[in-house]
């Protein structure tokens, strides 16, 4: 029996110039620039999976943090993870901010990006966003790319301030790295860590040239000393590979690096 092939749903060339597609294959369906990455992807009629290892691994922050109350995400893309926090925590308040229009229609129409009282999505430059933005955020995921790269006003010290600026006490970020060379990690590195005051950690993903950096406002809450049941209970009420994810960081943290 063949493999039923990708479809093509739909395609649009945005304002910027970029070609967006919506590809789907049997309850699957993904965001695709048609760069060879795929940008979102959800399971339809299953909001509770967050199926991209990317959006997972940018929630393991939470190891070290609450639930958060209110989360920010710069980078909307299909907003697969404003659906998993609509539907696995509804009481969440987030703010998504998108620049593309053309990418933020897509999202409501092809990716159920929640809609309403507790999710609102800003078609905005982040860096103007973070300028004006009244709210106070316990998360923040920025996850930007332009060519397979981050770009390099993310790690500016400016922004990266401002967007400290607008955590609560206990709030952090999660941001997606994506660079050519350990070199251009270490320098990227090396300038969240001077804004956050080293209060960092790192995550890999094996088979991935993602790397998520975690910065928190201010030190964290150390792990519980029943780790190995603070982890269960994390996974069963997230869905999320938590001890997976902290194995991860204790291979890229050496010992006194950050919050390790």
């Amino acid at each position: 029996m063949s493999q039923f092939p990708p479809h093509l749903v739909f395609e649009q060339q945005s304002v910027e110039g970029e070609v967006v597609q919506v590809w789907q294959q049997y309850d699957r369906r993904w965001l695709d620039f048609n760069d060879g990455l795929i940008q979102s992807e959800i399971i339809l009629n299953n909001p509770e999976i967050l199926p991209l290892p990317l959006n997972r691994a940018m929630l393991a922050g939470i190891l070290f943090a609450n639930i958060p109350k209110r989360v920010l995400l710069a980078g909307t893309g299909g907003g697969a993870t404003a659906r998993y926090f609509a539907n696995c925590f509804p009481d969440v308040v987030g703010d998504a901010v998108e620049k593309s229009e053309t990418v933020s229609d897509i999202a409501r129409q092809y990716f159920e990006l929640p809609t309403g009282n507790n999710w609102q999505i800003h078609t905005e430059d982040i860096v103007d966003y973070v300028q004006h933005c009244p709210h106070k955020y316990d998360l923040i995921i920025i996850d930007i790319a332009v060519n397979q790269k981050t770009p390099e006003w993310i790690i500016e010290r400016n922004f990266l301030k401002q967007c400290r600026s607008l955590l609560t006490d206990k709030g952090h970020i999660a941001l997606n790295l994506l660079v050519d060379d350990g070199n251009a990690f270490m320098h990227s590195l090396s300038a969240i860590r001077a804004v956050f005051d080293r209060h960092t950690a790192c995550l890999s993903l094996p088979n991935y040239r993602n790397t998520v950096i975690f910065a928190f406002k201010n030190v964290p809450e150390s792990l519980p000393a029943e780790l190995r049941e603070y982890l269960a209970s994390l996974e069963a009420s997230w869905g999320l590979e938590f001890g997976e994810f902290y194995q991860q960081m204790l291979k890229d943290n050496p010992h006194n690096s950050g919050v390790f």
